[in-house]
């Protein structure tokens, strides 16, 4: 009875807690955290250095099972064998020694390029980076700045991730500028947009879309500018060397992603700006596909217009999309059967066509094909400008650039026909400017500093006189070589204009 009476009193023998009640607070936290990875890609327990957090990435198609996304405050890797390895330790030997009273421009890109989806390969990307470092650090340049390359991903998916990091770190990195911004997308408008509502000015470099300097609902991104033309200026430069050549019957084929600014808005700045009546267009809208890459479907779905391009019998095919699309176009052109009255024509783009030069491309084969462009840039664009007086200035401040890629940093020089690495380097020689001109190191006071680069204060570029436009942070009287691009992925260059017919006008009105 007693021990009856004890057990009754006592009750049953007392069980430690399990480890999961024990720390029912932290496991709470690891599973919501571990949803949200879930949600969002973020892969947490990959490596990834600060300022930067690892998501899920094609193996096959990046090399690697994850990428590093955000600002690289380490300048450290950003996927596994990362081919950006050498620049990224050049960059990170510049920072180190940059001292206490420095300043930082941001290079901000998709720098891990995802091959079945992304239209800019890698090495485009490496130019561009090269481009940054040469105007970052020139030989007798102004001391104390620091590069920050940051990544938003494929299609700028990550764009939030980038800006809350960019945000986070602007004050105590005392950020200058925010520079190139990779390609047009609704995402890198956002991003732009979100950088400006926080007073940090961006630079872009190859972004051209008209609408990169409004935000998604239309209003005026107030710190966003950029040192290449806008599409309605690549159109109009089109339009005007199709009129003066003589094509008769222009179809326009065009992108149709609402994604991507690039090749909507490309579309309607040549429709406005044509002077030749476009007989008809075909639309197409890529997405990313679970069982073929982009390229291997857009090739069968040209190749199903092939009838409908033999009866209209263009001479002149102006293509409003990405590069990696217009390969594929040439390819189905190339591989699809000869047209009846129709052995060749012309096919005309804008500047992400820079992307398909140095490779190989089927032109000559059922229907010939000639390929031009409008560029952002060109090594010998200014040989093409020996007439006029301006030619000395112009080709001196090339020359320095060059001094400094080849000589300073021992780039190669063949490294330039693309563009990249010039108009790159004169959107962080823009961001130079004006941090050196500020005697204020608080990121929200450098978009005043930026405007001040204006026709009478111009910076001299290695693509020519970067001067802004005080409503619009347009580039003004941007030079836009035409190029053509030969079957073995040579390019050659074709005309040079200028975005207002004319180079930059010094006046006080800037010749308005």
């Amino acid at each position: 009875m007693s021990e009856a009476r004890d057990r009754a009193a006592t009750g049953p023998p007392v069980r430690p807690r399990g480890w999961a009640r024990r720390h029912r607070a932290l496991l709470i936290v690891v599973v919501v955290l571990l949803a949200a990875a879930a949600l969002t890609g973020i892969r947490p327990w990959e490596s990834c250095g600060a300022g930067l957090h690892a998501v899920d990435a094609d193996e096959d198609s990046v090399g690697s099972s994850y990428v590093c996304v955000g600002l690289n405050l380490d300048s450290g890797p950003m996927r596994e064998d990362d081919p950006l390895g050498p620049l990224e330790k050049l960059v990170k030997g510049r920072n180190d020694a940059a001292g206490d009273n420095f300043r930082t421009i941001v290079v901000l890109e998709n720098l891990t390029p995802d091959r079945k989806v992304d239209s800019q390969p890698f090495p485009f990307v490496q130019r561009e980076v090269q481009g940054a470092i040469t105007a970052a650090w020139p030989k007798n340049g102004p001391a104390g700045f620091k590069l920050l390359l940051a990544n938003y991903g494929s299609n700028a998916d990550h764009w939030r991730v980038v800006a809350d990091e960019i945000i986070a770190a602007a004050a105590a990195q005392r950020v200058v500028a925010v520079t190139d911004v990779g390609v047009s997308s609704e995402n890198s408008r956002a991003l732009v947009a979100e950088l400006s509502a926080r007073g940090i000015a961006t630079i872009g470099a190859t972004v051209t879309a008209d609408n990169m300097n409004t935000d998604l609902k239309g209003a005026r991104t107030e710190n966003f500018f950029r040192v290449g033309p806008t599409n309605t200026d690549e159109a109009r430069a089109a339009a005007g060397y199709i009129a003066t050549h003589g094509f008769q019957r222009v179809m326009m084929i065009q992108g149709n992603s609402k994604e991507d600014t690039y090749a909507t808005t490309l579309a309607e700045a040549f429709k406005s700006s044509s002077k030749v009546p476009v007989l008809f267009t075909k639309a197409y809208t890529p997405k990313p596909l679970a069982d073929t890459s982009r390229e291997a479907y857009l090739r069968g779905l040209f190749r199903s217009w092939h009838n409908d391009i033999c009866g209209a019998k263009p001479d002149l095919i102006y293509f409003a999309g990405r590069g990696l699309d217009l390969g594929a176009l040439v390819a189905a052109l190339a591989g699809d059967g000869a047209c009846e009255g129709l052995d060749s024509l012309t096919v005309m783009t804008g500047d992400d066509a820079s992307t398909l030069a140095g490779n190989p491309l089927e032109l000559n084969k059922d229907i010939g094909v000639r390929l031009r462009y409008t560029a952002l840039a060109y090594p010998d664009q200014w040989d093409m400008f020996t007439a006029d007086p301006a030619y000395p200035t112009y080709k001196k401040n090339y020359d320095n650039f060059v001094a400094e890629f080849t000589g300073t940093h021992g780039f190669p020089k063949g490294e330039l026909w693309d563009g990249a690495a010039m108009i790159e380097h004169d959107a962080v020689a823009a961001a130079v400017e004006a941090a050196t001109r500020n005697v204020s190191a608080d990121p929200v006071s450098m978009p005043d500093m930026v405007r001040t680069i204006d026709c009478n204060s111009a910076v001299p570029g290695a693509t020519g006189f970067v001067a802004f436009d005080q409503v619009t942070g347009n580039q003004l009287d941007k030079a836009l070589p035409i190029l053509s691009i030969d079957a073995d992925g040579s390019v050659h260059p074709v005309d040079l204009v200028w975005s207002r017919g004319r180079p930059l006008d010094t006046k006080p009105d800037c010749g308005r």
